[in-house]
């Protein structure tokens, strides 16, 4: 039906019974609450669509609970809720072409990036390494000159009344080469890399360690939950340690990544990991930062670099204290031999860097 003017003016006004005033002024109380609690909540864009169809509840909640939610964007909130990133079109690009959005990893390290001494690569990089890793990625076995992995120098009396460095691992079972992936048998897990490192760092540096070997792995998932109630323990028990080490190896599918030759032996490269979703990351990269640059300094292409997370799983434990860092010792393509023959010059990096904190 068409409108008629006239019609319209003839007619008699409706007058709301008191009964339905009353309803609607309950209703308008109970649309403030629900606001007010969406705004604790932080459900803007409910409260938005109401602002846009109900200008009573635009009058009563423009401020509410001190939020000024004019400056509030329905099409931000919207977007948010979508997973739509207007500044970056190949967002857009994955929600309609299946082959980029499954190529996104997201298991356990969310957007992650590499941070590494003043060497630049494409934007595009996922990884970077450390400037000399690059003049031997192509010939691993060749022999690097570097110190010796002992320095006596640096040696003090052991005490074992106060440990200095915490040693533990979140994926307990992860193991080197003839073993399959996973071992339980320290003579082939990253167990017993922590048990050479342990007694380098013990008999040749006088550093006390507790080597922690809890089994945390059985449960994937639950890894670093059970890792962190280990640590806690620890904490509590001694207070902060110098130096915390989730000790882990890498999976790669390319063996000349991680081994290099020092001092004419084949040992696995090593490479520090952050999380910077820890509430002590400026601590613990500047701690990564510090062992990488010793590394680089005493032992040329031993260690690969730094690899950062902005939302590491769990923080990796790192929001527990300032001193933690996680360090990868090769990968499954290693032998254990190579890796526990790491150790002797990780206790160096971790016995110069003890030393400069005295």
């Amino acid at each position: 039906m068409y409108f008629n003017p006239q019609r319209s003016k003839n007619t008699t006004k409706w007058k709301p019974p008191a009964a339905f005033s009353v309803i609607v002024i309950v209703l308008i109380v109970f649309i403030s609450g629900i606001i007010k609690t969406s705004i604790k909540d932080s459900n803007y864009i409910y409260i938005k669509l109401l602002q846009l169809t109900i200008p009573m509840v635009k009058n009563t909640s423009e401020s509410a609970d001190g939020i000024n939610l004019e400056k509030i964007s329905l099409r931000d909130e919207v977007a948010q809720k979508l997973n739509i990133n207007f500044f970056n079109p190949s967002n857009l690009i994955a929600m309609e072409v299946p082959y980029f959005r499954f190529n996104e990893t997201h298991i356990e390290y969310e957007e992650s990036f590499a941070t590494f001494d003043s060497f630049k690569l494409n934007d595009g990089s996922v990884a970077k390494l450390n400037p000399e890793e690059l003049q031997n990625i192509n010939d691993p076995a060749k022999p690097i000159k570097t110190s010796p992995a002992y320095n006596p120098n640096l040696k003090k009396t052991l005490n074992q009344s106060k440990p200095e460095v915490l040693i533990y691992h979140t994926h307990t079972t992860e193991a080197y080469s003839p073993a399959s992936a996973d071992s339980k048998d320290e003579n082939y897990s990253v167990v017993g890399v922590g048990n050479v490192l342990e007694s380098e760092l013990e008999q040749n540096y006088g550093i006390s360690v507790i080597h922690d070997k809890t089994m945390h792995s059985l449960n994937y998932e639950d890894s670093y939950s059970r890792s962190e109630t280990t640590v806690k323990k620890y904490l509590q028990k001694y207070g902060d340690f110098k130096l915390i080490i989730d000790l882990h190896r890498d999976s790669v599918s390319n063996k000349a990544t991680v081994t290099a030759n020092l001092n004419g032996e084949n040992v696995a490269k090593i490479m520090f990991v952050t999380a910077q979703n820890s509430q002590y990351y400026t601590y613990n990269a500047a701690a990564a930062e510090r062992l990488n640059q010793l590394g680089r300094q005493y032992f040329p292409g031993f260690c690969k670099g730094i690899v950062s997370y902005r939302r590491g799983k769990n923080t990796f434990n790192q929001k527990l204290s300032k001193n933690s860092v996680l360090i990868e010792v090769g990968a499954e393509l290693n032998t254990a031999q190579e890796s526990q023959a790491s150790a002797k010059y990780i206790a160096r990096i971790i016995a110069e860097y003890l030393n400069e904190k005295r």
